[in-house]
């Protein structure tokens, strides 16, 4: 019986160590990235659609929210894309994008009446849902801006619920990863992402 504990234990430290390897010394989570960006587009009109990402609450009175990283980096993009296409409408979708987002979009030259906001979402499948009765009041085509690693995911839920989107993703997980340190943290986003689009497939939302 020891000594199997002892070949259980050695085989869980090799498979460990060359985890370890996999994921410091190769590209294997950019690879991964990259297959979950979808098709990078040129669109550069009508409707751009804006996904927030997670955001912190800090207390106080009333508590305030702040954009997490992968909010950030959309946000960034989005004011990029704006001051360099020709769209004529962002919609925002998530929620705390009111307080965290806008302001910073503001703030960067992007006008507030062209901005409109729904501010309840807190996930990929409400994002679709709720900014659906926002699109169904607007024309021309549909540009949807999120990070790239959820990409995959989301434009998949927008076509499920038959809104045609095209794809802008924002470089979010391909700018963190080249670094040994930061592509560990990317390396845990990319697993998660991998077993939300899982259960999204068993769900039928996908």
């Amino acid at each position: 019986m020891l000594s199997r504990l002892l070949a259980l234990l050695r085989m869980g430290l090799m498979c460990a160590g060359a985890l370890v390897l996999l994921i410091t010394f190769t590209p294997i989570v950019p690879w991964t990235v990259r297959l979950l960006t979808c098709r990078w587009t040129d669109a550069d009109r009508d409707v751009l659609i804006v996904l927030s990402g997670p955001v912190a609450s800090y207390p106080g009175t009333p508590p305030s929210l702040v954009a997490g990283e992968s909010t950030y980096w959309r946000a960034v993009d989005a004011i990029y894309v704006w001051r360099h296409a020709h769209f004529r409408t962002m919609v925002l979708s998530g929620a705390g994008s009111a307080e965290t987002i806008e302001p910073l979009l503001v703030a960067n030259g992007v006008p507030q009446s062209a901005i409109l906001v729904e501010d309840r979402a807190t996930s990929t499948r409400e994002n679709v849902l709720f900014t659906k009765r926002i699109l169904a009041g607007l024309s021309g085509r549909f540009v949807l801006l999120t990070s790239d690693y959820h990409m995959f995911r989301a434009s998949r839920c927008f076509s499920h619920e038959r809104i045609p989107v095209e794809t802008l993703p924002a470089p979010d997980l391909l700018k963190r990863c080249h670094t040994r340190v930061a592509r560990w943290q990317a390396f845990w986003m990319v697993a998660e992402e991998l077993v939300k689009i899982g259960y999204y497939r068993v769900r039928g939302w996908i």
